[in-house]
C-alpha cells in the first residue's frame, strides 16, 4: 500500500542516499528532475561546474531542514526528490511493506552472500544470515498475495 509520505522521511531518505553515492549525484538528480517537471528558481541548473556546486548546496540545506525556511523549500521539492530517487530507496519511503522491496531486498543480499562464498570471505555465514532474515520476511508478503 502506498502512504503519503511527510517532509522528514524524504529528508532522511535524500540524506541516506546522499551518503550512499554523493551530494553531488543526489543534487544533480533533484536539480535536473526540478527543472525537467517544475521549473524555476528554487534550485539552479546543474549544466556547470558552478551550478552543479550550487545545487549539491543548496541541495544539502533544504533537506537539512535547519529551519522553517528551508522546511517550506523541502515541502515544494518533496515529490521532485522522490521522483528522482532509485527505485528501491522510493519503495522503502512509499511502500515499506511492498513484496517488490522484500524481493529486491532478497536478491541485493543473496547477491552479496555468493560473492562473499565465491572469495571465502569470513563474513559469508553473517551475509547467508541475511539473505534467511529477507527470505522470512518475504514469505507473508506472498502468502497474502497467494490468497
Amino acid at each position: 500500500m502506498k502512504i503519503r509520505v511527510t517532509v522528514d522521511q524524504v529528508a532522511v531518505g535524500v540524506n541516506d542516499w546522499a551518503l550512499r553515492t554523493s551530494w553531488k549525484t543526489v543534487s544533480i538528480a533533484i536539480s535536473e528532475k526540478y527543472h525537467e517537471t517544475v521549473g524555476g528558481e528554487l534550485l539552479p541548473r546543474p549544466d556547470s561546474e558552478t551550478g552543479i556546486r550550487n545545487a549539491a548546496q543548496r541541495v544539502r540545506r533544504i533537506f537539512g531542514l535547519g529551519g522553517n525556511r528551508y522546511r517550506q523549500m523541502a515541502s515544494m521539492l518533496t515529490d521532485t526528490a522522490l521522483q528522482a530517487m532509485p527505485r528501491d530507496k522510493r519503495l522503502e519511503l512509499e511502500e515499506p511493506d511492498s513484496p517488490q522491496l522484500a524481493s529486491a531486498r532478497l536478491m541485493a543480499s543473496y547477491g552479496e552472500a555468493m560473492a562473499a562464498l565465491a572469495i571465502r570471505c569470513p563474513t559469508a555465514l553473517i551475509k547467508l544470515n541475511r539473505v534467511m532474515d529477507h527470505l522470512h520476511a518475504l514469505i507473508p508478503l506472498v502468502e497474502q498475495l497467494i490468497t
